[in-house]
């Protein structure tokens, strides 16, 4: 009886770990760096990028920073060679302006970036409130640090 039980717990287990690393796991909200859009606190589920469609410009993603030493929750605005400005005008990529309904609070650094290949640059929607590239040592977070895509609020 006791090895049955240990079987369907080894089971479960395998389960769960097989789920997460091909189809997805929940992740937390912990700032306010994606509000309205996402809430501190707020449960989401995200979609590995191991096995989907590749990262694409508005996704929001889950990256594991090195930097920060933990995951994070933030907006892909750039990807591999990408030439990026921000501005009073709000973003500008590739010299064509972004409509991002979703910014309803503007502010933060000011500047422009070229994205490195093999890399992204992210930024919070929240942006008087955000921490993300326009301010880390490392502006570009690689591609490969990337573990999810936000799919469902």
């Amino acid at each position: 009886m006791t090895w049955q039980w240990l079987a369907v717990l080894v089971g479960a287990v395998v389960a769960a770990l097989l789920f997460r690393r091909h189809v997805g796991f929940v992740t937390r909200t912990h700032a306010h760096s994606m509000w309205p859009t996402l809430r501190p606190g707020q449960l989401v589920f995200t979609r590995s990028v191991r096995h989907g469609r590749p990262i694409r410009h508005g996704d929001i993603a889950v990256v594991q920073s090195a930097e920060l030493g933990r995951r994070i929750v933030k907006r892909v605005v750039g990807l591999p060679g990408d030439r990026l400005a921000l501005g009073s005008g709000g973003l500008v990529r590739n010299g064509v302006p972004v409509v991002e309904p979703y910014v309803i609070r503007a502010g933060g650094q000011r500047g422009s970036w070229l994205v490195p290949e093999g890399h992204c640059f992210l930024l919070g929607d929240n942006r008087a409130a955000s921490s993300d590239s326009r301010c880390w040592r490392q502006p570009f977070a690689r591609l490969d640090s990337i573990v999810g895509r936000v799919v469902d609020r």
